[in-house]
């Protein structure tokens, strides 16, 4: 251990501090209200780089062969193919997670479905202007891929749809 002179910050003389094992010099030491390590990552970078690296080795390529047949797949959709093959001989445990894997699949996928569902029933029904618009669309794609001219008096006729005023419900529609 070496015997260093520091100074200390109120007094004017300098007071001795052994430096050594387990005792760092005064000046590298953690200042009073600062904690842990400023220059670090946080634990939620470490978070993520791990589960990216994780994404990137279950997305990894790796060479399957079964039978004669040699295949190249990902490393997650092998282990899911050995995992199924194991519940299918009858391997208890490979069957109670393929099991429950697949619970929790179709239970995401109907939440998912759900979800489709509430926000379609929130947007309503279009009303009959942007009804008019698509309809003139899709008949003047399916002109363009016959390769026919649109006929005049059609192309009138949705211009005056289009200009004119319509109920944007049906409920308006009565009223008039």
């Amino acid at each position: 251990m070496s015997d260093r002179r520091t100074k200390d910050q109120d007094a004017d003389e300098p007071s001795t501090y052994a430096v050594g094992h387990c005792k760092p010099p005064l000046h590298t030491q953690f200042q009073k209200g600062q904690s842990g390590n400023p220059r670090g990552g946080s634990r939620a970078q470490s978070a993520r780089r791990a589960r990216a690296l994780a994404l990137e080795e279950a997305y990894r390529l790796v060479t399957v062969r079964e039978g004669n047949k040699v295949t190249r797949l990902p490393a997650i959709q092998a282990m899911m193919r050995n995992q199924l093959a194991l519940a299918v001989k009858g391997n208890g445990p490979a069957q109670r997670a393929m099991l429950a894997a697949i619970d929790a699949m179709e239970k995401e996928l109907a939440a998912e479905a759900a979800a489709e569902e509430q926000a379609e029933a929130e947007r309503g029904p279009i009303n009959y202007l942007d009804g008019a618009r698509r309809i003139a669309f899709l008949f003047r794609e399916a002109y363009k891929e016959i390769g026919k001219p649109q006929p005049a008096k059609f192309g009138d006729q949705i211009a005056g749809l289009l200009a004119a005023e319509t109920p944007k419900t049906e409920s308006d529609a009565g009223d008039g």
